[in-house]
């Protein structure tokens, strides 16, 4: 892992004090980074401005920090999100796309990964989501749910449909 950043303290004349960053970091010699863009104000309630781009990377850095729990095996994965609102409260806006990947969760082979969830500010839709396991079962989700608002759970909803799809536990 290799890391090259930019990180400095802004205090305006005028307004908030906040970080502002970029961060790269370039994973196993690859050339492609997860590039992490922004501002992040010192209190969290003002407003946040983040940038991120996986570019396929994010996951295994995910898997580095995950030690022996998680490992991605195989596949493609895209990630862009533009993060605002506040620290509190933050409003994501981007994209997932995986394509034909397979992950080890407690050592349980799920493969044939395909989705794309889409973050809509106070949302999370998943289009499509489907995967097998290691015994040929299916797992298929589709739906919407909200972020932070109970209330507004009455037209949301996700569908989890499987056939045979099996985790075990150790």
């Amino acid at each position: 892992l290799r890391v090259d950043s930019r990180l400095s303290m802004v205090f305006p004349n005028k307004g908030v004090p906040f970080f502002d960053l970029d961060l790269s970091f370039l994973l196993n010699n690859s050339n492609t980074p997860i590039n992490i863009s922004g501002s992040i104000p010192f209190n969290k309630k003002d407003k946040l401005d983040l940038r991120l781009n996986g570019n396929g990377k994010f996951i295994e850095l995910v898997d580095i920090f995950a030690d022996d729990y998680f490992t991605f095996n195989k596949g493609n994965i895209t990630l862009r999100m533009i993060i605002k609102g506040t620290v509190n409260k933050p409003i994501a806006n981007g994209f997932v796309f995986i394509k034909d990947s397979e992950i080890d969760i407690y050592s349980n082979v799920i493969k044939n990964i395909n989705s794309t969830i889409i973050f809509d500010f106070d949302q999370i839709e998943i289009k499509r989501f489907e995967a097998s396991d290691d015994d040929s079962g299916n797992i298929f989700i589709k739906g919407v749910l909200p972020f932070y608002s109970k209330g507004s759970l009455n037209d949301k909803d996700i569908s989890l449909i499987t056939n045979n799809f099996n985790i075990k536990s150790n």
